[in-house]
């Protein structure tokens, strides 16, 4: 059920109110001054409807939508607000409309029509929750990594700018590791590209397997992964390496009836809480180069 907040310093007023709106199919929030009110619209679980009284004690109606609104700027949120008055003059209507309220019914108010602009409300809202929920769901899938599911490129390294910000703030060491697949494009050469794609995907889970919920792990591009290690020096950061390099080619991968032994390349840097992100990048890549050159599976830290 929609939830509603009704707030009228009348009791008679508020219960008939309540008593027609339960009736209508809404949950029903009550307040009997406009601090009470304004406190419950600031609450997480926020009623998205709110019938307000122009006149009442604390903060009156035009005060809690103009704070409404100034709460609401730059957030997805949005609380539809009829405003409740006796005074029908245009001007008293124009003063409310502009202080945020939404509608204004003039008291004493008709039943059917009352319920009728709640139903057109209750549709707008519906569907602005609906938006809400596909946005969220569209900015998930926007970090992900359509083949692997890992985070993304621009996801991953967004996180690393973000882990160097908490690194400095909470005086915490940070480590990186780039993951590079070895010869996978000599799989796809042999294979097809459907054999490289489901390698892909088995070893990003069995690298998500060696790591912490707390560490962040994307798709860096092609077959090459970042691992992003949180209060993590050289020595953990190369035991998680050989973790990583364990897990990977420990055991064959059997995919679409073959079975293949996968092993991956990995360089380790500590970022010295000055460098950019560009720069650590730089520093990683030129390591991964660097191991490997110096054959397969192999784990070389930035000197």
């Amino acid at each position: 059920m929609l939830k509603v907040l009704i707030a009228d310093d009348d009791p008679a007023k508020n219960i008939l109110l309540k008593r027609l709106l339960l009736r209508w199919g809404f949950d029903i929030v009550t307040a009997f001054d406009g601090d009470h009110a304004w406190k419950i619209l600031q609450e997480d679980n926020a009623p998205p409807i709110a019938i307000l009284d122009w006149m009442m004690p604390g903060m009156d109606g035009l005060d809690i939508c103009r704070c409404l609104r100034e709460r609401e700027k730059g957030s997805d949120r949005y609380t539809y607000v009829i405003l409740l008055t006796v005074q029908g003059e245009m001007i008293d209507i124009v003063a409310g409309l502009d202080a945020g309220a939404d509608d204004c019914i003039v008291k004493p108010f008709n039943k059917e029509e009352m319920r009728a602009r709640l139903a057109a409300r209750q549709r707008i809202i519906e569907l602005h929750m609906a938006l809400r929920v596909a946005n969220k769901r569209l900015l998930i899938l926007s970090r992900l990594d359509p083949l692997t599911g890992a985070l993304s490129r621009n996801a991953i390294l967004d996180d690393l700018d973000l882990a160097m910000y908490r690194a400095t703030r909470e005086k915490k060491p940070l480590s990186i590791s780039l993951v590079d697949l070895d010869d996978l494009k000599e799989w796809n050469k042999r294979y097809g590209r459907s054999i490289g794609d489901q390698i892909l995907q088995a070893s990003v889970h069995r690298i998500n397997a060696s790591l912490r919920r707390t560490d962040y792990f994307g798709r860096y591009g092609g077959d090459e992964f970042l691992v992003i290690l949180l209060g993590i020096g050289i020595d953990r950061g190369m035991t998680v390496c050989h973790r990583i390099q364990k897990a990977i080619s420990q055991e064959e991968m059997v995919v679409n009836g073959f079975s293949v032994r996968i092993t991956a390349s990995q360089s380790l840097a500590v970022w010295d809480g000055k460098a950019g992100v560009d720069d650590l990048m730089a520093s990683v890549e030129r390591t991964l180069m660097e191991a490997k050159s110096n054959g397969p599976n192999r784990v070389e830290a930035v000197s």
